[in-house]
């Protein structure tokens, strides 16, 4: 049984794929004999298939595994289901690692035995802007309370499971649903819930490679009827003390999707979003002056 499990899932990423599996080689160091990597290639038809043969014999403890899902949801639980490790962290096959990244961070979760071990994410658009510089894992402890404050606030991390290093049975108690995206929002609420003792790295391991034409930059009404989906899940974890900033999700999906809405789903985005026009609202502390300005702006417009 490894102590980490990397899971990589693969679409049609023939152009990327071999960077991807050259950054992860550098990334684990001298930790090859604690890590496994569990490949899947979903559904592909260039020559992904062909580029994880090759790296088979390269990589430690490598399995794949070639199915048709076409799901992201379902390929990811289903790599759950087969990784051993303690931990699972997954790598996305168009994005990169920094070198001796997870050598580090797995010295670290032997050390303190986390429940997560949360990441800033380095967006990036260009490439050629990498550098591949790593001054090692030196992450802050959180209480849960201001862990969920952090991500309700868009601070330090968002719905990610990319990059983040989890415990298998946080994995194990949140299957992750069927969906072709908002995966990692459907269960990352959840799993900080669940979570007793979380550490977050402000110093970035993970390039989040941002691509034109990605699944997740291209939004339609069925991506839309997911995202209220997640975020009604995301409700029901939270308590009732963080509704004012779940609420601010709400009004970011109203202002931003509203044309996409069914008239059933409008109705409930609109019954959430009122409650914003309050007295508790503009003078709660931990809701960002950005959203209390877009909301008066909304009320004067009205």
């Amino acid at each position: 049984m490894a102590f980490l499990s990397v899971i990589v899932v693969a679409h049609n990423a023939a152009h990327t794929l071999d960077a991807t599996f050259e950054s992860l080689q550098l990334a684990m160091g001298e930790a090859r004999s604690d890590i496994e990597i569990v490949i899947f290639n979903d559904g592909s038809d260039d020559s992904t298939q062909d580029i994880i043969e090759r790296w088979l014999m390269k990589l430690p403890n490598a399995i794949a595994k070639n199915v048709n899902y076409r799901n992201v949801g379902q390929v990811r639980n289903s790599a759950v289901a087969m990784a051993s490790g303690e931990y699972i962290t997954m790598l996305d096959s168009d994005d990169l690692l920094k070198p001796n990244s997870l050598s580090d961070a797995i010295t670290f979760l032997k050390a303190q035995r986390p429940d997560m071990l949360l990441t800033r994410l380095l967006e990036i658009r260009d490439v050629r802007k990498i550098n591949p510089e790593w001054g090692g894992f030196n992450p802050l402890p959180l209480s849960r309370e201001d862990a969920v404050f952090r991500f309700l606030q868009h601070k330090d991390f968002q719905a990610h499971l990319i990059g983040q290093f989890i415990l298998r049975s946080l994995y194990e108690s949140n299957p992750i649903p069927s969906m072709i995206c908002y995966e990692d929002f459907a269960v990352f609420p959840t799993m900080l819930m669940q979570a007793s003792k979380i550490f977050y790295q402000r110093q970035g391991h993970y390039y989040y490679i941002k691509r034109s034409g990605s699944l997740s930059s291209i939004l339609d009404a069925s991506k839309i009827s997911l995202l209220v989906e997640c975020t009604q899940r995301m409700e029901k974890a939270f308590p009732a003390r963080f509704s004012h900033l779940v609420n601010c999700h709400w009004f970011d999906i109203y202002s931003n999707h509203k044309k996409s809405l069914t008239k059933e789903q409008l109705q409930s985005v609109k019954e959430r979003v009122s409650t914003l026009y309050s007295w508790s609202f503009f003078l709660s502390t931990s809701v960002r002056f950005s959203y209390k300005k877009r909301v008066i702006e909304a009320i004067w417009k009205k």
